[in-house]
């Protein structure tokens, strides 16, 4: 018999296999050097976005990855909406031998809450 999953058993089995950071972290890894990479849909960052930060929507990491970050120990930090995409992604960034790849805990509004620099629009 065939095992099934919620969304909510993938993102938490994600969370467990790749880790998350604070929005604290993910400024101190922001300020460190690491990539940051926006994986939500288009429309939400046209909306605002981290400062410096790339965009690769979650449906197309796997394909877009290689041309963003070519250094497979590049410190990656992934952010959503939520929390819960940027768990899927990194997990998938970890299994495509992204070492450093790790997603935030907190949603795009709450890293902003904490003062990460942000573009509006489509500035």
């Amino acid at each position: 018999m065939q095992t099934t999953y919620s969304a909510e058993d993938l993102v938490r089995a994600a969370k467990g296999d790749v880790g998350t950071v604070s929005p604290e972290e993910v400024a101190a890894a922001r300020a460190a050097g690491a990539v940051l990479i926006d994986v939500r849909e288009p429309d939400e960052w046209a909306a605002g976005r981290i400062r410096d930060a790339q965009h690769i929507p979650r449906g197309t990491i796997e394909f877009k990855i290689g041309d963003a970050v070519s250094d497979k120990n590049t410190r990656i930090v992934t952010y959503c909406a939520a929390g819960s995409r940027a768990a899927l992604a990194a997990a998938t960034l970890k299994t495509m031998g992204y070492a450093g790849a790790i997603a935030s805990d907190a949603g795009f509004d709450a890293l902003i809450k904490h003062g990460l620099p942000v573009n509006d629009g489509d500035a």
